[in-house]
């Protein structure tokens, strides 16, 4: 355990190394959130992607294939539809001024109320769905605090765990800025990948069956289903192939197109050619990454045939029980990477749209701020430990899906200031119809039990249909 232990205090290291290497670079603003766009694409591209895979994402995409087969992956074709969309249609405006953030453009078009409000409700989304990655992601280092002796109860090991992991991410954020974050990212997406890839390994070892073995008793238990073209008049239709695809791709388009923290490292390329290769690539990228995750969760499935699991546990379970030290701990700073670079990101971007969307840089500079938000986020991931078992489950369920109740409204929003025609109502007054098409987005959803795939189009055409009824309306008088 000692061996696992100097792994993630070693991985730290490397960490801090990155931010204070870099802290010399952060002269001026756009220093500090774009790395005066000197940045390769390819490097961004590489942290786009680490910064979208979350530590659930590294922990629960085997639980896909364990239960079932491979249909999540229709959701990532949609993916690639609609990062292609953004990177012709969306990505052209935003490289046709001198905006840092993208909810800049939202204002130059229909003035500061809803470039305010698109960011508001960012805000409340990110410091509410990453301050649960952030209390999720420090249970390993937790367990690994009770592994080495330490008599202290759960609760408390969590909060140092969530401790340890916040003062590491802020101040490399804070210190070193964007560049600081992009270079860590990528250095952390080599490391999860590589402890994917390891596990992938160790499950192919222990199994000791070959290859063409294996491949063909899962084809036995269709487990290698792909596509799925039933539709069920009275079921779950997410994974219905014309569903998956669309869900896929308006969520795409909304967290690649409207989200800052992701849209961030598209525009912090030197040219609209290099952010399109960034959108795209990092699809495809995606794609290949899914894959090495489900792939994992198939060969659980063989390695635990005939015994009771917890899908969503599994691939915790295997690590914590069958990879052996320094490896456990090489496993875990893989956990700690993939959360990591999202909240390295989050901290940056809510830095950015409070300094340029709300006019913050006036009194305060871009590192004040992001401390400001790294100590935010830090509260925000206490908040589980203070709930009963009931309500924490379902505050962990809806940070976990909030963001599929804002994107399609702010996917509207973007798409009519894309669009040359212009609101026929004020900015406060189309404000107020973006947030009445978040709730009616709530209420659909919640009231009807709606497959998350179909959340998203519905926010999108509910804040169109108010601002068409609208402009009916304004026409009649």
């Amino acid at each position: 355990m000692i061996w696992d232990l100097f792994v993630l205090v070693f991985y730290f290291i490397i960490v801090f190394y990155f931010g204070f290497h870099f802290a010399k670079n952060n002269q001026k603003e756009e220093d500090f959130y774009l790395a005066k766009k000197e940045i390769h694409w390819i490097f961004l591209l590489i942290s786009l992607v680490a910064t979208e895979t979350s530590s659930l994402t590294f922990l629960s995409i085997p639980s896909l294939s364990f239960k079932g087969d491979y249909r999540f992956l229709e959701i990532a074709f949609g993916y690639l539809i609609g990062r292609t969309i953004v990177a012709f249609y969306l990505l052209p405006a935003y490289f046709s001024g001198d905006t840092i953030s993208v909810y800049e453009y939202v204002g130059n078009r229909f003035g500061k109320s809803p470039q305010k409000t698109i960011s508001l409700v960012f805000t409340v989304s990110r410091l509410l769905g990453d301050g649960i990655r952030l209390y999720v992601s420090s249970l390993p280092i937790a367990f690994l605090l009770e592994r080495m002796g330490l008599k202290f109860s759960p609760e408390l090991l969590g909060m140092i765990a969530l401790s340890i992991l916040s003062i590491v991410t802020v101040i490399y954020s804070v210190v070193g800025g964007f560049r600081a974050i992009v270079f860590t990212d990528v250095l952390q997406w080599f490391i999860y990948i590589l402890g994917g890839i390891f596990a992938l390994g160790l499950l192919i070892s222990k199994l000791n069956i070959p290859i063409s073995e294996g491949v063909t008793q899962l084809q036995t238990l269709g487990k290698w289903n792909f596509l799925i073209f039933d539709y069920l008049p009275s079921g779950d239709n997410s994974y219905f192939i014309v569903f998956a695809l669309i869900g896929g791709a308006f969520i795409s388009i909304g967290s690649h197109g409207t989200d800052l923290m992701l849209v961030q490292r598209v525009i912090a390329t030197k040219n609209l050619v290099s952010g399109q290769k960034i959108l795209i690539g990092s699809a495809i990228l995606v794609i290949l990454q899914f894959l090495l995750f489900l792939l994992i969760g198939s060969l659980l499935y063989l390695f635990y045939a005939g015994q009771t699991m917890a899908p969503d546990k599994v691939f915790s379970l295997f690590i914590i029980n069958e990879v052996p030290s320094p490896f456990l701990g090489i496993l875990v700073a893989a956990i700690l990477a993939s959360a990591m670079s999202t909240l390295s990101s989050t901290i940056n971007s809510l830095s950015l749209t409070w300094a340029r969307d709300w006019g913050m840089d006036r009194w305060f500079s871009p590192r004040t701020l992001s401390l400001f938000f790294g100590i935010t986020l830090f509260g925000s991931s206490l908040i589980p430990y203070f709930l009963v078992q009931t309500w924490e489950k379902g505050i962990l369920e809806m940070g976990l899906t909030i963001f599929s109740y804002t994107l399609g409204p702010s996917i509207a929003v973007f798409f009519l200031a894309r669009g040359k025609a212009n609101l026929p109502v004020s900015g406060f007054v189309f404000s107020t119809l973006f947030l009445a098409s978040i709730l009616a987005t709530v209420g659909f959803g919640l009231g009807f039990q709606l497959s998350f795939t179909l959340l998203i189009p519905i926010g999108f055409g509910t804040l169109l249909l108010l601002v068409q009824i609208s402009r009916i309306l304004i026409k009649k008088n």
